[in-house]
């Protein structure tokens, strides 16, 4: 199990870093600002912004700019769930708990919330992130999040609805559309470390892994898992008509994927200097959570 007393101490920090960075123009319309926080704020493991200063701190000590990275992170993430969950797209009622932004303001209301917060992202990275760094972070940040990332994944996943797609190409839809947010995460925090070429090479491998791991056991947990745990509803790849690997090749499959991309993050992880027990924990909690 992670070291749930840091981790919580860390989402607090991030939370709080979030608040402060995410309204400063007062002259914001009230509904964005709430459509904005609505999922933003609702009940989260923030595994990705805690991705960010564990990444970091193999390298070196986290700073205030790790923490604006972070929250960056969380914006993109949240912004991604938000359009995901549209009627066209997921068309999903309930997320992290709470009901989705469109059953309450409508799909373009939506649409508009989203947009707010993947824009923000690169106002905050361009006024905090120290002018050295900044280029590398921007281009890192448009590379994972944009056509050549999460967006193309999104694009390749609703293209393949009502197909049955080998494990093979399954894989290439998870990993742009989650594995490069992973990624995202982690070198955004290895590059504000100060990580080598080399050791960047290695922390984008494996954020492919664990990207791979997440959406696995997401997908076992769409078919198996309850709802009122997970704060989402279940049976969206079925209802979507979509390819998912355990929908494909079996839960039994499934898990013997998990258990060979566990293998190769850990010989991952071994080639990473300072002290990297955190992504050892995060693997072992990412096999066995149930939300």
């Amino acid at each position: 199990m992670m070291n749930i007393i840091n981790s919580e101490i860390k989402k607090h920090d991030i939370e709080t870093q979030i608040s402060e960075l995410l309204f400063l123009d007062k002259s914001l319309d009230l509904s964005i600002e709430w459509g904005m926080n609505h999922i933003l704020f609702a009940p989260s493991k923030r595994i990705r912004p805690l991705l960010v200063l564990e990444s970091n701190m193999v390298f070196d000590p986290i700073d205030d700019d790790s923490y604006v990275l972070a929250a960056a992170v969380e914006l993109v993430h949240t912004y991604s769930l938000v359009h995901d969950d549209l009627p066209c797209m997921d068309n999903d009622e309930l997320r992290r708990g709470v009901k989705t932004l469109h059953t309450y303001k409508g799909e373009a209301f939506g649409v508009l919330a989203g947009d707010a917060l993947l824009t923000r992202v690169f106002d905050i990275l361009s006024k905090y992130i120290k002018v050295e760094k900044l280029p590398a972070i921007l281009r890192l940040f448009g590379e994972k999040s944009g056509y050549t990332g999460m967006i193309k994944g999104q694009i390749l996943d609703m293209e393949a609805e009502d197909q049955k797609l080998s494990i093979e190409n399954i894989n290439i839809i998870n990993y742009y559309k989650t594995a490069n947010l992973i990624q995202l995460a982690m070198m955004a925090g290895a590059i504000n470390g100060g990580a080598s070429a080399t050791d960047l090479v290695v922390i984008e491998e494996l954020g492919k892994y664990i990207g791979f791991i997440f959406q696995i056991q997401d997908d076992i947990l769409d078919i198996i898992g309850d709802s009122a745990v997970l704060g989402k509803q279940t049976g969206s790849d079925d209802r979507n008509n979509k390819s998912s690997i355990p929908l494909v090749a079996g839960l039994d499959k499934a898990k013997e994927l998990i258990a060979e991309y566990k293998e190769i993050s850990v010989n991952l992880i071994d080639k990473l200097p300072g002290n990297n027990n955190f992504f050892r924990e995060l693997i072992n909690f990412l096999v066995t959570r149930e939300k």
